[in-house]
């Protein structure tokens, strides 16, 4: 059995004086979920945010913003596409849509040169790609318009593949594989203080993390294949210690590389470090008033391994 973990994702802020994000409510958003061939499996609140858990990743909408993610088989630009329908591309102060290298795009319902044609249709644009085309990259469109973002608007992505296999043993269900176990022995509850979590563990494997603080989120995705496994470690709780952040969440996955991902103010001047080699670095600045950070890393090995047998 093979699950597409990488994933696609959108972020949008509305202009100023337009209604309210969270105000259109629960079954809108649900609507939304559905047009990218996903489902809403549970949600948290504050006072600032709803996290959607979907069977597919996750959705965090604000009054002003929100960010989500996809990943399987999912159309996410049918669900972006219903958004500029809803509300108008003049209606937005920024979009920017990600989308990582897939292991099967093959299997994929579009890949990201379609998903470019179906956007700019209805908005001016600007494509790039971070990384090699030939090794792990990604791929980034944004609505190409002025846009200066909060000095603190900042967002860390860290793409993991070749989790380690102990790691992965975590999160495969069975009898006892229940929250609880979660919780205590995987880590991932307690990588941000002080979050509210919601968490799903899915048959036969995989597993769903959304956490919430205020305005601020974390989010966590585990493909746990043998063949193919994949996590993505999302937040935009940036400020003091993101180096140490980075630390925690590769202990505790042990990847065999990693995209490590920063988008941040154009002229901000924070830094992040990961222990692991460097083999590609790139740097963007965008018109849509961010910077962008990509280092490729990957794991130092000693020795040789064994093939890796495949079932067909």
């Amino acid at each position: 059995m093979f699950f597409e973990g990488p994933e696609k994702k959108v972020e949008l802020a509305m202009a100023p004086g337009r209604p309210s994000l969270r105000g259109r409510g629960h079954e809108y958003w649900k609507g939304v979920v559905a047009r990218a061939n996903a489902q809403v499996l549970s949600m948290i609140s504050n006072e600032s945010m709803d996290a959607y858990l979907l069977s597919e990743s996750s959705l965090f909408v604000t009054d002003t913003w929100l960010t989500m993610i996809t990943c399987g088989r999912t159309d996410l630009v049918a669900a972006v596409l219903r958004l500029v329908e809803d509300f108008g591309a003049d209606a937005l102060q920024y979009l920017i849509y990600e989308r990582k290298n897939a292991h099967h795009q093959e299997y994929q319902p579009s890949n990201f040169f379609d998903d470019c044609r179906r956007l700019t249709d209805r908005m001016p644009a600007k494509s790039y790609r971070f990384g090699d085309g030939d090794d792990h990259h990604v791929f980034l469109f944004h609505l190409d318009k002025p846009y200066a973002p909060a000095q603190d608007d900042l967002t860390l992505e860290i793409l993991m593949h070749g989790i380690d296999p102990q790691a992965s043993k975590v999160f495969m269900s069975g009898p006892a594989r229940k929250r609880s176990f979660i919780k205590e022995k995987s880590g991932v509850w307690s990588i941000l203080p002080g979050f509210q979590v919601d968490d799903h563990l899915f048959e036969p494997m995989g597993y769903s993390l959304n956490a919430i603080r205020g305005a601020k989120y974390y989010t966590i995705h585990v493909t746990p294949q043998k063949l193919g496994s994949y996590v993505s470690f999302e937040t935009n709780a940036v400020e003091g210690d993101a180096d140490g952040t980075i630390k925690r969440v590769l202990d505790l996955f042990k990847p065999h590389s990693c995209d490590v991902i920063l988008f941040q103010p154009r002229g901000a001047k924070q830094e992040i470090r990961c222990s692991y080699p460097i083999k590609r670095a790139v740097r963007q600045d965008l018109s849509c008033g961010y910077r962008v950070t990509f280092d490729h890393h990957f794991k130092s090995v000693e020795g040789a391994a064994p093939a890796v047998e495949i079932t067909l």
